[in-house]
């Protein structure tokens, strides 16, 4: 699954999807579908649509995403030594 970002609103963690036109965001739908696996509540999903609601999924236009008032938050994820888990995963798949 692939996430475009990840924002921390009102103590609940709220993916945002981008998309450049009107498109699926499968991973999103997944996430939303399964709040036990995930703890997804809600999300947002910018693109070429007019501003809507669809369950816990809030749609609104690309030209709307300056109204996030975000400030950049500590990083809580360490760098990821992306060869060592390439590594890992074809000794493990072969």
């Amino acid at each position: 699954m692939e996430l475009d970002f990840l924002i921390s609103y009102e103590g609940e963690c709220v993916p945002v999807e981008v998309k450049a036109k009107t498109a699926k965001a499968k991973s999103l739908s997944t996430a939303l579908k399964h709040p036990d696996n995930y703890h997804i509540f809600h999300a947002i999903k910018f693109g070429d649509y007019n501003v809507g609601r669809e369950g816990q999924l809030l749609t609104l236009p690309n030209y709307m995403q300056f109204l996030l008032d975000l400030e950049p938050e500590e990083i809580v994820l360490e760098p990821i030594n992306v060869d060592a888990v390439n590594a890992l995963a074809k000794k493990i798949l072969g």
